[in-house]
């Protein structure tokens, strides 16, 4: 599909390496996704979600994406329910790690973004670059208002944490917090464009010492994927991150040759944890 990926991946200066990702490809659908998994807690629900989550999701759109004509305003769902039933069968399986999830699905001319947690999506454009993702923190108002509506509570303990101990609001596994801890993704999709250079994907160990701005500039002035993936990794442990760090880059530029599309379009955003 002439899209060229770069990935790096750190333990930091943690005992045990967490993180996951995974790369999928189907020619015959046009289809490629770039994950990353920040696992806690263990490294179990990272793992099963990288090699679960898009098969899943790739059986759930199968009847529809070979139609003449296919139905995309569905796939957000198809995303959601990939991501519960994932979450339920670690939960079941009385896995207590858990995971965030970022991941970059490419179908044709179009694209998807899901992410739950706080790993984070961004892409370049011609104005610099567009966040993809939705940290989902404790002490964000939206998020604490429902913990506490299903009885859990936030308290800052370094930094705020669910029930004082995990800090972030959502994730995918984590069975000892339900039901305050969910699956719901954030969800975006749209078109992409001829603008679109570079796509990075990263855990927070990543974006807590780097910016959007500063990771999509570093691809561009490197010019080739392996060689951006490094340099971010690099550039973040420099700047102080000792946590595990992910970073997957994808070069865009040769695929998107043939778009006809000019323009980046974000058409659609959905929370399902928040919109109706």
């Amino acid at each position: 599909m002439q899209i060229k990926a770069g990935i790096k991946s750190d333990i930091g200066y943690r005992d045990k390496m967490e993180d996951e990702y995974a790369i999928y490809e189907r020619e015959k659908i046009y289809f490629y996704s770039a994950e990353v998994y920040d696992g806690h807690n263990g490294k179990g629900a990272a793992v099963i979600c990288s090699e679960m989550i898009t098969p899943y999701f790739l059986h759930l759109i199968s009847e529809e994406i070979v139609k003449e004509q296919p139905d995309f305003s569905r796939f957000p769902k198809f995303i959601r329910e990939t991501c519960i039933s994932v979450d339920e069968f670690i939960v079941n399986k009385g896995i207590e790690a858990g995971t965030t999830i970022a991941n970059f699905y490419i179908l044709k001319d179009r694209f998807f973004s899901a992410n739950i947690g706080d790993s984070r999506i961004v892409i370049g454009t011609y104005n610099g670059c567009e966040t993809l993702t939705e940290d989902h923190k404790p002490d964000l108002p939206k998020e604490k208002t429902r913990i506490e509506a299903a009885g859990g509570f936030v308290i800052k303990f370094g930094v705020h944490r669910v029930q004082g101990e995990l800090a972030m609001s959502r994730a995918i596994g984590d069975s000892y917090l339900k039901p305050y801890v969910i699956a719901e993704p954030f969800v975006v999709n749209g078109f992409l464009g001829k603008e679109n250079d570079f796509v990075v994907v990263a855990c927070d160990g990543i974006w807590d010492v780097l910016s959007a701005d500063e990771a999509i500039d570093i691809a561009r002035k490197t010019k080739e994927a392996q060689k951006a993936a490094d340099t971010i990794l690099s550039t973040a442990t420099f700047r102080g991150s000792t946590d595990n760090k992910t970073v997957i880059v994808l070069d865009l530029r040769y695929y998107e040759e043939k778009n006809h599309h000019e323009r980046f379009m974000i058409t659609h955003k959905k929370d399902f944890a928040i919109d109706s």
